[in-house]
């Protein structure tokens, strides 16, 4: 049985004033009613929607990227002492009733970090730029000695362990991968569980592309060699 009025959803969110208040209504319908925006400097009426569906927002004064964001995420799961937290993507591209699937593997496997894996059941219609850039961080990932098949999934559960284990750093999305590297560090269990995607040309607009994506490779490469 999942205990709903426990578990608290984050939404990292950038200028997704078109799409946020479904997201929201969505995630509510499923029971889920404690939901944080995290509002990644946007410039649109992202703030001014969300508040209007009676959500917590936390705002950053300018766009830092998706890891300042989950690191701000994390930084108030922990001063709340929340039991468990979910992340997902702001922008429609995540199923929320997946949510209850990330919940049960916790459950299940008695594990401290939830990874929704969009390549477990290979449903969804992935973009192949989405495959290749996923398939190119695995290989940084497996560098840092840890193997998960999604390691950009944006769509992750972690438990009360995990909230005052992790100490990311980065603020872009190579905090998807830090996170994975810091799974070992602190003895912490990590499983995936599938789940299924919808990729709209709005969605697609969104995440990584090809530069984001070399970005993403040198903050890991310096991260990884040089400061630790």
């Amino acid at each position: 049985m999942i205990d709903k009025d426990k578990i608290w959803i984050f939404l990292p969110a950038y200028n997704e004033a078109t799409i946020i208040k479904s997201v929201i209504k969505d995630i509510k319908a499923i029971g889920y009613q404690n939901i944080v925006v995290i509002n990644d400097g946007s410039t649109d009426k992202t703030v001014e929607i969300a508040k209007k569906e009676e959500v917590k927002v936390i705002s950053l004064p300018i766009n830092q990227g998706v890891g300042l964001a989950i690191r701000t995420g994390i930084a108030f799961a922990k001063r709340k002492n929340f039991d468990i937290i979910v992340f997902l993507d702001a922008d429609g591209q995540h199923h929320p009733q997946d949510i209850d699937n990330l919940v049960h593997a916790m459950n299940n496997k008695n594990a401290d970090i939830v990874i929704g894996s969009r390549f477990i059941n290979k449903k969804s219609n992935i973009p192949k730029s989405r495959i290749v850039f996923n398939k190119i961080a695995n290989i940084f990932t497996h560098f840092g000695k840890a193997t998960v098949t999604d390691s950009q999934s944006g769509f992750r559960l972690l438990t009360k362990k995990a909230i005052n284990s992790l100490n990311l750093e980065l603020d872009g999305y190579g905090t998807c991968t830090e996170m994975v590297w810091e799974v070992n560090k602190h003895h912490l269990k990590l499983v995936e569980t599938p789940i299924n995607v919808n990729y709209t040309t709005y969605s697609k607009s969104k995440g990584q592309n090809l530069w984001k994506g070399i970005q993403t490779a040198f903050y890991l490469i310096k991260n990884r060699l040089y400061e630790h």
